[in-house]
Formats: structure tokens, C-alpha cells, sequence
């Protein structure tokens, strides 16, 4: 399994067993959450065309938030392009009437299942499993609270930055590094590798509201855009 980064957010290209996966795809300069006054966010540096990142045989998309889930970058993407996401961000893509096909966890042609217990009401610390048969990873971009027992993972990839909110705004959103080290304790995980980190320009009432804490430990893997790894 070989990953890259295509942006300093939560954007990857996957190559797993063959097949080219795109991985929340956000290169547009900014997004919204309900309307710009609430809450905008914009990129820091200069995000990479569409036409420049090899064609996916795949998009997976892991939370319904534009940051993840980004209109203006996807419809760009070709709509024969199948799309692997959660029934509640399908129907969300599927008002768009742009892609054609969406496909499942439990019938996706890459072997992924989503392995953190969450609430009726939270669409944000979902943590996903995804293997090749030889190496497997933990892909929590928010961090998450519970996993179903017995899972492992030689890497996780995740947030290590700390970004708080109101609890009537959803309450802590990134959970940051010491919910990363226990995470990858849990799945007996080596490495940490940071995602869901960039240093974005904040504007709204959520900026107002909101409070960030960024990690520095040494014991977090940082890769630059266009940097990859195999796992």
C-alpha cells in the first residue's frame, strides 16, 4: 500500500493492490459550513488542478463536511468515477447528480471497513480500517473516541492538533494527540501519521468560538504535499 498527500489538509491518493484511490479531495481555496458568516475556512497554500493527480479508479469520501467533501473539487472529477462513502454522505452526493455510481464499505473493491463506535449524532470521529492483505491502516481524521474491540493497524493516520469548539457547536472536533497516542495504543499502531493538520485561515463565528492547539512531538510522521510513503 503506498500513500500520498496531495495537500497539507486531509487529501490523499491511496494505491492499494492495484487501484488508485482519491481521498477527500478539498482543493478549492475555500469552504463553507451553512454560510460563509458561520464559518469559512481557506487553504494557506496553492492547491494542486485536478488533471495534475493521476485519474482515481476510486474516490472515498470519509465525513459529509465540505472540508472532506468538497463540491467545487469533485465535480470537477469524472462521473463515471465510483464513489465509496457512508449512506448518509451518498445522499448528500447525490443531490449534485453528478457521479453515477456509489458503492458501499461492505461492497468496496478495496478491503475498508469503518471501525469506530459513534453516535446517532456525530458525523465527525468516524475511524475507517483499510488493508491490502499484507499491511493495514487506521484512517481517523477528526480522531475518534471508540473502536469495535480487537482491531490493529500498523499505521494511523490522524489528527494530532486539538481544535475546540462550544458543545452546542459539536464540542471538541480534532481530538488531538494524546486521543491520537491512545488510538494507535489500542490498534497497536507504529506509526502516527499526521492528517487534518493544516494551519487554515479562519473567518465567521466559528472562528470566533473556536480554540486550536498544535502538536510538535517528534513522535508524529509529517509528510509534505506530494510526499508518499508505503505502508
Amino acid at each position: 500500500m503506498k500513500i500520498t498527500k496531495l495537500n497539507a489538509d486531509s487529501s490523499w491518493l491511496w494505491e492499494i493492490n492495484g487501484l488508485k484511490v482519491l481521498v477527500d479531495p478539498w482543493f478549492s481555496e475555500s469552504q463553507v459550513d451553512v454560510h460563509p458568516r458561520f464559518s469559512t475556512q481557506f487553504h494557506l497554500d496553492k492547491q494542486p488542478e485536478v488533471f495534475e493527480i493521476p485519474r482515481p479508479d476510486l474516490i472515498f469520501i470519509s465525513h459529509p463536511f465540505t472540508d472532506h467533501c468538497d463540491q467545487e473539487t469533485l465535480m470537477k472529477l469524472s462521473s463515471e468515477i465510483p464513489v465509496v462513502c457512508l449512506p448518509v454522505i451518498q445522499r448528500k452526493m447525490q443531490k449534485w447528480k453528478h457521479f453515477k455510481q456509489f458503492i458501499a464499505l461492505s461492497e468496496s473493491p478495496f478491503q475498508i471497513e469503518k471501525i469506530s463506535k459513534t453516535g446517532l449524532f456525530d458525523l465527525v470521529h468516524h475511524a475507517y480500517l483499510i488493508s491490502d492483505g499484507k499491511s493495514s491502516m487506521c484512517y481517523a481524521p477528526h480522531g475518534t473516541r471508540k473502536i469495535v474491540q480487537k482491531k490493529e493497524a500498523s499505521v494511523l493516520l490522524t489528527t494530532t492538533t486539538t481544535y475546540e469548539l462550544p458543545f452546542y457547536l459539536g464540542g471538541t472536533v480534532n481530538l488531538g494527540w494524546q486521543k491520537a497516542k491512545d488510538l494507535a495504543h489500542k490498534l497497536q499502531a507504529s506509526t502516527i501519521i499526521s492528517t487534518h493538520d493544516e494551519a487554515k485561515i479562519q473567518i465567521g463565528i466559528v472562528a470566533a468560538l473556536s480554540k486550536r492547539t498544535f502538536s510538535n512531538n517528534q513522535e508524529i510522521l509529517v509528510l509534505n504535499p506530494r510526499e508518499s510513503i508505503e505502508i
